[in-house]
């Protein structure tokens, strides 16, 4: 009698341990794909280094300035299944004269700017208070440089030494980061990325670190 009831009660807990499994499975299966969405507003800072375009002097030296970055932009994601993130992104960073190695060269007025946006797509962990992520940004921009090396932009005069350069530019863009989740619909985000920017003829190479700090929207 002992071995049967022992047999038994091993029986029902086979039973009831493959129930379970099936409406884990199950559970899975029914999960909608569309998970939500999310968007939002960052502030950024970072150093712009790499292959900038260049200007030359009067005394025939070649410079290409680097230095501190400053920018806005924002996100729009779309939640998909449990942990994937696709949607779009948008920035643009400026680098003025003042906050280059150049800057004993480089007039009142010069500037770097970077515009930049494409697509995005992450694994984000939906935790109970915090989502950490991780993704990558492939797209296009342009870079826009105003190098100003006699005169000043307030003076209003010509000014005889001064160069205007735009040109274009794919990346990748990696990062990383996290959203502290103050509200169920509001998110306080931090992110850092790493600016990989490529061109056909190699005339600029911009790349660099960036920090962002900002707030994304919940539904």
């Amino acid at each position: 009698m002992l071995v049967i009831a022992t047999a038994t009660y091993a029986q029902k807990e086979v039973a009831q341990d493959t129930i379970a499994t099936s409406k884990n499975v199950a559970d899975k299966e029914k999960m909608p794909v569309f998970q939500g969405y999310s968007g939002g507003m960052m502030l950024h800072a970072g150093y712009l280094f790499g292959k900038n375009p260049s200007v030359i002097l009067p005394s025939g030296e070649s410079i290409s300035p680097q230095g501190m970055t400053t920018g806005i932009g924002g996100s729009l994601r779309i939640n998909l299944w449990k942990h994937l993130r696709v949607g779009c992104e948008g920035y643009v960073s400026t680098m003025k004269s003042g906050a280059t190695d150049m800057r004993d060269i480089l007039q009142s007025g010069s500037y770097v700017r970077v515009g930049s946006g494409g697509l995005l797509a992450d694994a984000c962990w939906r935790m109970e208070k915090v989502w950490p992520y991780i993704g990558a940004a492939v797209g296009g921009g342009a870079m826009r440089t105003l190098y100003v090396v006699e005169g000043s932009e307030t003076d209003w005069q010509p000014e005889e030494w001064a160069m205007l350069t735009k040109q274009g530019f794919g990346y990748v863009n990696p990062y990383v980061g996290m959203d502290w989740c103050m509200t169920k619909r509001v998110h306080l985000t931090l992110r850092m990325d790493w600016m990989l920017a490529f061109a056909e003829n190699q005339l600029l190479m911009p790349t660099g670190p960036r920090f962002f700090f900002g707030f994304m929207f919940c539904h």
